[in-house]
């Protein structure tokens, strides 16, 4: 059935040779994750209006469905087959992947908490109101947001890595 579709979707009559079918699917992959992008991209936009006019429209809640079920979907696949885990043949490879984890961790974290913080305090509620009070509370709430969101990527990406050793 995987086949019929996509000779469908690529116009092909007959059946493609495995290198055919290889190449086929990272332009697959590669569009597919450039729509996903594109989709986020237009929820946003869309966000953005709605807070404009004060509104809810059908296009920002449903983006988000649609792409909370398709990143769903994927991570589930991937995690079946076990396509998201890292193995370590050594200590120290390990210790150098916990490090490496540690550190874009880390950084994912600041960069989220700051995005947040930014756009739930400073541009939500100017162009919603066009006035600004941002206390120190907020602040904090977002820091410690961004840490527990760092701290749990940590973890999860860290019990992805299999020791071999």
């Amino acid at each position: 059935m995987k086949n019929k579709i996509l000779n469908r979707f690529i116009g092909a009559v007959d059946d493609r040779d495995e290198y055919q079918r290889h190449e086929i699917y990272k332009e697959l992959a590669f569009s597919g994750i450039l729509l996903w992008y594109l989709t986020l991209f237009l929820m946003f936009i869309s966000l953005i209006f709605d807070t404009i006019h004060n509104t809810l429209s059908f296009a920002t809640p449903s983006l988000f469905i649609i792409n909370m079920v398709y990143a769903g979907i994927v991570i589930v696949k991937i995690r079946r087959k076990n396509l998201d885990e890292t193995d370590c043949a050594s200590l120290e490879e390990y210790e150098e992947k916990k490090k490496q984890l540690k550190i874009t961790s880390t950084l994912f974290a600041v960069q989220w908490g700051f995005f947040m913080l930014f756009f739930m305090e400073y541009v939500s509620p100017y162009i919603s109101t066009g006035e600004i009070d941002v206390d120190w509370w907020d602040v904090v709430i977002w820091l410690i947001a961004g840490a527990f969101f760092g701290m749990t990527q940590y973890s999860i990406s860290k019990s992805k890595i299999q020791k071999h050793f």
